[in-house]
Formats: C-alpha cells, structure tokens, sequence
C-alpha cells in the first residue's frame, strides 16, 4: 500500500464518520502547531528474506537494500510520484507504478525495465512478465482488477475504483485479499485470492467491503482481521467478533496464533495516542498497552510475539503482552521471517535481528 495511504485511517477518517464511535483528532486552537502526519518517516515499504525496499523522506527516494544492506537501487522520482512499490519473487526486485499514469518499471540492481501493462496501470504483485495482478480505472465509472496467470490466462474482476484498492498478501505471499480504504464504499466486495505454481487465482470467496478501510492476513490466510467500523477476524472463513474495549479497531497486525489490534488519537495538547491491544484466535482481548506517542506494529508470522516501534525503540512483547527485549535506534521494523526482524535507524539505513 501507499506510503501516504499507509494505516492511519484511525486518525484520518474517522473524523469523518457518522455515530462518533472511533478515535477523532480534537480540535486545538489555531495558535497551536499540528503535528507531522503519521508515516512521514523512514518506513518499511516492502520485505522479504533476500532485501527490504525503503521509502526515505530524508533523501525523497525508494531505496531498495540487500538482505546484506548493500544499495542496489534508489529512485527519487517514483517516491515523487507517490507510486506503489511491490516486491517481485524476492526485494529488493521490485516493480514501482504510479497512479499518475506513467507506464510501470521494474527495478532490478542491473538497471530499469518496462514490465507488464502500460499508463494508469497499478501493479499489485508481481513475479514477472506473465504472473501479475493489475488495478486499472475504467474510462467510465469504477475499474478492472487483472489477474495474469500461467503466461496465458488472463481475468478481469469489475473493481470499484483502482485508486482506493487494497491488495493484502499473507506473510508467505501464499494468500491475498482485496479491500477498499473508503469505509462508506458502495456496493464493493472482499475478495480473497490463493496463489499456486501457475499464479494468483480468485477463491470465489466475497464479504462486503463497507465498514472495512483495512486488512491483514496470516497463515496462509486461514485467518484473516479487517479493519474498520465494522471490525471482524475471520478463522478458518468463519466469522468471529473482535472483543476488545477499543472505541475502533483501526489497524492490525497478524499471525498464525494471534493479532494485535490498534487505535490512534491526538489529544488537545497535540499529543499523539496509540492504544495496542493483542487478541487471540477467538477474537478476545489478551492484553493491552496505552502509549502516549506514535506506535507502529509488526507480527511474527507464527502470531507468538509481536515488535512495538516507538521512542526510537523495537519492544518485543510475547502473545501475553510481556516485554522479552528491547532494541534502540530503531523507527520502523518488520518480520522477514520467524524470528528475523528487519529494522531502519533514522537515517533510513537497515538492519537485521534474530530474535532467539
């Protein structure tokens, strides 16, 4: 998802719902400064085993790192541009399409290529020429979702809009979603993806997307959270309420054992709010953390223990909420795999964790 567009519906857009039941930004007098937005620093874009693509406000660019950390590519004018930037079979490989309708390119470390598709093209995920899913905007009302599969095959799912779509992998990139970041989107579905030796293939699988700016997946998504005013964990393809005292569920972070929910709020002083609460299978509250600042949230892929990013620090809290360790100069990690975090320091550099 775009870096712009990334997980701060919870203080974004529920200042526009109707009923009051998520976290709003209070109003502050106009003498007192707004804080930054959310996710204007370095942040994770993408990451697998082999590399981690980096978006960098400080330098304006996506960088694109070896598992080493070794720079492979940067490029200033995707960054620019907004566009998505999606790992192809391993990062830092990576294919960078931006809404603005320029063609997409793939970034390798031997140089630039055109790839699938052509102008107004949003590329979702990628393996190569032939082994694709693009989101493209129809000339009149909507769009096309495209599933290119085998080399050969090729499926056209009517989307509501390309611009707001949500393409959400499960860790192992084994299962997807897709979803829409507008709550109110009318007459919209959920749809879920499997991917076998031939490609990404449609389950069949709907829920409706109102309600719903937000997902994430694990397990090969056996289970899945949605986000949103109409918040829900789906085990298994059965549906089942999340029981949190959270005033909205607003963004999440999941694994095969568990998730953690979250919520965000600006006071009146202008400080920033994250309320984290871990879940398990059965939608239940485990355990809860108030933190008075900006607080990002990445899940082990087994959903037994989770990385807290805030203050500069990686806390990592087991599937009770207990705090095993702590990492400083740390602004943003992600799991590469069980147990390996990948981890940037404020000049947007990476770094690797193994976490015994």
């Amino acid at each position: 998802m775009r870096r712009r567009r990334m997980a701060f519906a919870g203080l974004m857009v529920a200042a526009v719902l109707a009923g009051g039941c998520a976290a709003v930004e209070p109003a502050r007098p106009s003498s007192q400064p707004s804080p930054a937005p959310y996710g204007t620093g370095p942040m994770i874009v993408a990451v697998s085993p082999d590399g981690v693509v980096v978006a960098d406000p400080g330098s304006g660019s996506y960088r694109g790192y070896s598992s080493r950390g070794e720079l492979r590519w940067t490029d200033r004018e995707a960054y620019r541009q907004d566009a998505d930037a999606v790992c192809a079979a391993r990062c830092p490989d990576a294919v960078l399409s931006a809404p603005a309708g320029d063609v997409p390119t793939w970034r390798r470390p031997m140089g630039r290529a055109a790839l699938v598709g052509g102008a107004g093209k949003r590329v979702l995920s990628v393996r190569g020429p032939s082994d694709a899913v693009l989101a493209e905007n129809a000339p009149g009302k909507g769009g096309w979702l495209t599933v290119l599969r085998n080399g050969v095959k090729r499926t056209r799912i009517p989307i509501s809009s390309a611009a707001g779509l949500l393409w959400v992998e499960d860790p192992v990139r084994s299962a997807a979603l897709i979803a829409y970041d507008d709550p109110d989107v009318a007459g919209a579905d959920i749809r879920w993806f499997r991917r076998d030796r031939h490609g990404w293939r449609p389950t069949g699988r709907t829920a409706p997307a109102a309600g719903v700016w937000g997902a994430c997946l694990a397990d090969g998504g056996d289970l899945t959270v949605l986000t949103g005013p109409s918040a829900r964990m789906l085990v298994n393809g059965r549906t089942v309420p999340l029981r949190t005292d959270l005033r909205v569920a607003a963004e999440c972070a999941a694994g095969r054992d568990g998730a953690v929910v979250l919520d965000r709020w600006v006071d009146e002083r202008g400080v920033r709010h994250t309320a984290v609460r871990g879940v398990g299978v059965d939608g239940r509250q485990i355990w809860g953390r108030e933190l008075a600042t900006e607080t990002t949230v990445a899940a082990d892929p087994d959903g037994r223990r989770f990385a807290l990013v805030h203050d500069g620090t990686a806390e990592i809290v087991d599937a009770r909420g207990r705090t095993t360790s702590r990492f400083g100069g740390v602004v943003a990690a992600a799991f590469a795999r069980k147990g390996e975090l990948v981890t940037l320091d404020a000049g947007a550099r990476p770094g690797r964790l193994t976490l015994g």
